[in-house]
């Protein structure tokens, strides 16, 4: 007998195709929230690396800021670098500070207000813009003077802007002092002040003027620039650096608004006196950096009004107020990118060089029966000798 060859009805071919659309569905809907989340966190270790970045560049340099000059001129102020008025100690979006370079020494044959001679060609290249501090014997008077022309390694001739008016550092050349007139050998130290200049600004990267750039952290040294500031912001040192607050210490621990017009002490001034409670820049003794920092991506779900804000950081270091975030950036007065998860962080930062009670200089003078480790002769690879 013949059998009958039977298929599948049209009801089993309906019910097996749900079916093996809910399962693809189902396993789709599963694979997308898991590229969702991955890339999520991947945005948010993007930027805590950033953060992490951040924090060991700034915290490196800054533990040096003072070294081997006056505390009073360690730090740069000016009214642009506050974003509102000065009771609100905690917007400053930059940080300036100042210190010797401690692998750069040299001795000069003659020094004017002009140029600067050295005794022995330069070990390294110098450019437009260096900051040079030249010291008499002892560390009794010093001046400091700008670079106004590259010159490259070797170089014995050092050419200087001239002098601002009412001897404005750092261009102050004032080298009439009798001691500057004993030059050459190794009796008027010459030698290399860095400056560090931390700044957040926002980068158009998508070529659209009306949405807010991305926001990066720079950094510049004032070497080689032909721009001014507002043109030259230097190099990118960290991304979706979002905000940067910056508060000044006391050696007691109290914020305050640092003065730069304000009295300051000075090697000689006693420990007790009212100069060293001032507002002084000379009286920071710590500084307080508070961070923001925003996920490398956006979250593709997140609505106009959720994560659209820049978080406070905490409460205000004058009145205890809390503070309040930002919806729009305080620069480009632009709405505040949604969708971001954003970091808070702050560290506290001791500047011991503030501390000091004296000008750090190298002892290169003969001492009859020392060592010459560190006095006596001048060291074969000339440094700086004894933390000087």
């Amino acid at each position: 007998m013949r059998r009958q060859r039977r298929g599948f009805t049209l009801i089993e071919l309906m019910v097996s195709s749900a079916v093996t659309f809910v399962t693809v569905l189902a396993v789709s809907a599963a694979f997308l929230g898991y590229t969702q989340s991955f890339y999520t966190q991947a945005g948010i270790r993007g930027g805590q690396a950033s953060l992490r970045q951040t924090h060991l560049m700034v915290v490196r340099n800054l533990r040096m800021a003072g070294y081997g000059m006056e505390p009073f001129r360690a730090f740069e102020f000016s009214p642009e670098l506050s974003r509102e008025s000065l009771t609100a100690v905690n917007r400053s979006d930059q940080l300036v500070f100042r210190m010797r370079n401690p692998s750069f020494n040299a001795f000069a044959a003659s020094v004017s207000a002009t140029s600067i001679t050295l005794a022995s060609p330069s070990r390294s290249v110098l450019r437009k813009g260096q900051i040079l501090q030249v010291v008499c014997p002892g560390g009794s008077v010093l001046t400091y003077a700008q670079m106004s022309e590259d010159r490259p390694k070797g170089a014995t001739e050092l050419p200087l802007e001239a002098a601002d008016a009412g001897g404005k550092f750092p261009r102050i050349n004032d080298f009439t002092p009798s001691c500057f007139g004993t030059a050459g050998g190794s009796t008027i130290s010459v030698f290399k002040i860095d400056v560090y200049h931390y700044s957040v600004r926002l980068i158009d990267d998508d070529g659209v003027p009306s949405t807010p750039g991305r926001p990066y952290l720079f950094r510049r040294h004032g070497l080689g620039e032909k721009k001014p500031l507002e043109e030259n912001f230097g190099e990118p040192v960290a991304e979706d650096i979002e905000a940067m607050r910056v508060t000044f210490l006391r050696e007691d621990g109290s914020s305050f608004v640092p003065d730069s017009s304000a009295p300051h002490p000075d090697y000689g001034t006693p420990l007790d006196s009212e100069l060293r409670k001032n507002n002084s820049p000379a009286n920071i003794r710590a500084v307080l950096i508070g961070l923001v920092a925003r996920s490398s991506t956006r979250d593709a779900g997140a609505s106009t009004s959720v994560m659209n804000q820049i978080p406070a950081f905490g409460r205000s270091g004058l009145d205890d107020t809390q503070e309040a975030g930002f919806s729009e950036d305080p620069i480009t007065k632009l709405p505040v990118p949604h969708g971001f998860r954003r970091i808070v962080s702050e560290m506290t930062v001791q500047v011991r060089n503030m501390r000091s009670s004296q000008l750090p200089l190298p002892l290169y003078t003969r001492d009859a029966g020392s060592a010459t480790v560190c006095k006596g002769d001048l060291p074969g690879d000339n440094l700086n000798c004894a933390g000087g």
